[in-house]
């Protein structure tokens, strides 16, 4: 564990509270990206709503595709493509080209299959994002207990100490007045994929160069912000640099070093305070509850329950109350799906996002409700309903994981 106590130490600094310039800086997160953007195109939000309307209405086709069995998986990586140039650039020429070859998708099922150096994800463009495919087909794909690996040779461009620093270096810090781009999106998926590959080895037991590992581990500090335990993108603006606190980053590295991270109550606390703000700082998205953040929040507050408070307990107990009303009664539907909304990507991801809190909660199994010891009797038939879903829908996955994960979540194997 010397790489893990080299990212503890490098982080052993303490500061007093979260203070208010932060919590303002937070919650002010996505209406500061907007003005980032702005200042690059002056028609920032007519070109991007334009963009956005037509992604919508295609979404909806894309969704109903999929609702009926057809296996759509190039025009899904398209449509999260797009999400995410949506929220990460103003590049408006490379959304007007995806949104024509997602339009071209559209009635024509699909399937995804490997490049010459063994990614998936051949109908997205970004090189983060094939990344992204390929881990996830890589696991549904994976043995057991698989024999050791060597790193595969997509990873070249992260393959020494040195590569890999300059690369997540790059990332960690964006420049959208001068730039476009915002590169979160790209440095969230990407750190948590490495960290996965190269620190837990998955999901074929890679043989792992310690200076590698050890590397990833002296810059990942630089990424955490000491005064709120969170891990995030910094933000040039006036001279100076933001750094606003990011959930989905944080999930990623507090639960691939399964909860050992400095300062837990800390981060607690953070994560509290941000939950009325809206995505990439806080839990909400358009001013409601995801259950994609959802299952986030409640991992951390898994990971941190043995360090928390008793103020801190009841707190989060409340607030798993609160998300669990909201995905019972407005989330989940009479067929065992869930509300699906385009963030989500497809009803795949959808399905699996709600599961996944619900039993991340404990919901389906007693021995994982960390935070209360009441019973659920309504769990029986949730579960029935979710599974029964799954089984309908089960061949029209896009994703190549068929909705094992759900049935995972659910207990199921």
């Amino acid at each position: 564990m010397r790489f893990l106590v080299i990212f503890l130490i490098a982080n052993a600094a303490i500061v007093a509270a979260q203070t208010p310039r932060q919590l303002q800086l937070d919650r002010a997160a996505s209406s500061l990206l907007e003005q980032d953007f702005v200042a690059f195109n002056p028609n920032y939000k007519e070109e991007r709503e334009a963009r956005l309307t037509r992604t919508k209405a295609l979404a909806k086709e894309m969704f109903a595709q999929e609702a009926k069995g057809e296996k759509t998986a190039c025009g899904h990586q398209i449509l999260f493509e797009l999400e995410s140039l949506l929220v990460s650039s103003a590049d408006f020429k490379l959304m007007d080209s995806r949104l024509h070859d997602l339009e071209a998708s559209i009635g024509h099922p699909s399937a995804d299959n490997p490049n010459g150096d063994g990614m998936w994800g051949s109908c997205y463009q970004e090189w983060y994002l094939k990344l992204y495919a390929t881990y996830d087909r890589l696991e549904a794909n994976a043995p057991d207990e698989p024999a050791p690996h060597p790193l595969p040779a997509f990873l070249e461009r992260v393959s020494t100490p040195e590569k890999l620093t300059a690369y997540l270096d790059a990332l960690s810090i964006s420049d959208v007045h001068h730039t476009g781009i915002d590169h979160e999106r790209e440095f969230n998926e990407t750190l948590a994929t490495l960290l996965q590959m190269i620190v837990r080895h998955k999901p074929e037991n890679y043989t792992v160069d310690p200076a590698l590992r050890d590397s990833l581990f002296r810059v990942l500090h630089r990424y955490r912000n000491p005064d709120t335990g969170y891990f995030g993108e910094r933000y040039r603006r006036d001279g100076r640099e933001d750094f606003p606190d990011d959930l989905s980053m944080t999930f990623h590295v507090v639960s691939y070093l399964k909860g050992k991270v400095p300062d837990m109550p800390r981060l607690l606390d953070t994560t509290l305070a941000i939950k009325d703000f809206s995505y990439p700082a806080g839990w909400l998205w358009k001013g409601e509850f995801w259950n994609h953040n959802n299952m986030d929040v409640v991992a951390l507050f898994h990971y941190g329950w043995s360090e928390a408070s008793p103020a801190q307990k009841k707190a989060m107990a409340t607030e798993i109350e609160r998300m669990l009303t909201w995905c019972l009664h407005e989330s989940l539907q009479p067929d065992g799906s869930f509300k699906v909304n385009i963030a989500d990507g497809s009803l795949e991801d959808a399905e699996y996002y709600g599961t996944s809190f619900l039993a991340r909660i404990g919901f389906f199994d007693p021995s994982q409700r960390f935070w209360t010891d009441r019973d659920f009797p309504e769990a029986a038939d949730v579960k029935k309903k979710i599974s029964a879903f799954v089984r309908a829908h089960q061949g029209s996955g896009p994703t190549g994981d068929n909705y094992r994960s759900t049935l995972e979540a659910l207990g199921i194997r």
